[in-house]
């Protein structure tokens, strides 16, 4: 764990901006999510003269095991399942703009159950569900995030920022031993997407294993996208170490203005999920068995979607709503819908975007 992600974090925040739109649908029940206040001096962080890594690097050098290990990768991944107590920590550590003021840090802490969708030798899905106290004491269960896991995975679904996601073709040499994973959002639409090496350290009890991915570009974050229109794109490295007692998501960031490729600010992000017993995690399970089914047809729609493209636009908002708002409510009905009624829906988000002129001169480096 990096120094200045050890201290304490402060001002209090909000609970996630979806969050708030499902309360306005009456989707979701008031919570409590537990927002820190405190504050601690952080250490220095890089300098600003430190340059900034392009989207395209490949997993450093330094990260790649002795040896080649699958199985151990998987059960790594899969020590990501459970329920689990989560703390959200994120700080703007230093101004890479003159004039940039950093914003006040920000925590949440969370419940979460952690489920396998598919498990396969070269291939894991996990599903993120929250589950949210009401005031009344009671756990309510709400789909969260969603990470795929795929074993030596030669084609990428990268986001380019603009809200332009594109297919990314690698050799078998370059993801030789990786594992990609790609993201999604609560409506299963893509978020970002990486590969990277496993490290495996000690056994039993005490053993460690660390994921580290290729610097990529990410969206802005659910708890910034609402409000914040001074940047772009997050330009970052994610790295998920995962032991018996639960993982850490760390992450370095630097929140990048596309229009002149400027540095705003770099941030340091630090997720810890402790592994806990909850008796109401059995919510969790029964919310994915029960709309399974729906979620499934989704998640078909979307990659047959995403297949008609190598590079796709998707939008965030249709006369004032965004997709979730419009696919939740479709979870539990019954019936359940048709996949024409699923493909009415999220089609009318997606469009082929025509290749711009700043990805044509990323390809032409990439082949050189």
């Amino acid at each position: 764990m990096q120094p200045e992600l050890r201290a304490s974090f402060c001002a209090t925040r909000p609970a996630w901006p979806w969050m708030l739109r499902f309360w306005a649908l009456g989707l979701l029940a008031p919570l409590s999510l537990g927002v820190g206040a405190s504050c601690a001096s952080a250490p220095k962080p890089t300098p600003a003269s430190a340059p900034v890594a392009s989207p395209d690097k490949t997993p450093a050098s330094a990260g790649v095991p002795a040896a080649c290990d699958p199985a151990r990768d998987r059960a790594a991944i899969l020590g990501m399942v459970g329920t689990f107590q989560v703390s959200f920590t994120f700080e703007e550590t230093e101004a890479l703009s003159p004039g940039y003021t950093p914003a006040d840090p920000y925590r949440a802490d969370a419940v979460e159950v952690v489920s396998t969708l598919e498990n396969s030798e070269r291939r894991v899905v996990l599903q993120h569900v929250l589950l949210i106290q009401k005031h009344s004491g009671e756990y309510q269960a709400q789909k969260h995030w969603r990470q795929d896991w795929s074993f030596e995975d030669t084609t990428l679904l990268e986001f380019q920022g603009r809200r332009v996601w594109q297919e990314r073709v690698l050799s078998p040499n370059e993801v030789h031993c990786t594992w990609s994973q790609a993201v999604f959002e609560v409506d299963d639409g893509p978020r970002y997407e990486s590969f990277g090496h496993f490290v495996h350290a000690g056994d039993g009890a005490s053993a460690r294993s660390v994921w580290t991915s290729a610097v990529t570009y990410r969206p802005l974050p659910r708890r910034e996208y609402t409000h914040r229109h001074d940047y772009d794109v997050l330009l970052g490295t994610n790295r998920h170490a995962i032991t018996a007692q639960g993982w850490e998501h760390e992450q370095d960031n630097v929140k990048l203005v596309l229009a002149d490729n400027r540095r705003l600010v770099r941030e340091r992000g630090f997720n810890t999920y402790r592994r806990i017993d909850l008796a109401q995690a059995a919510l969790a399970q029964r919310y994915i068995d029960q709309t399974g089914s729906f979620w499934a047809d989704v998640r078909a729609e979307w990659q047959a979607l995403l297949a008609r493209s190598p590079r796709v636009l998707v939008h965030q908002e249709l006369s004032g709503k965004p997709l979730y708002e419009r696919l939740f409510p479709l979870a539990t009905v019954t019936p359940v819908p048709s996949r024409a009624d699923i493909h009415a829906v999220i089609s009318s988000y997606v469009e082929s975007a025509p290749p711009s002129a700043a990805t044509a001169s990323s390809l032409r480096a990439r082949r050189r």
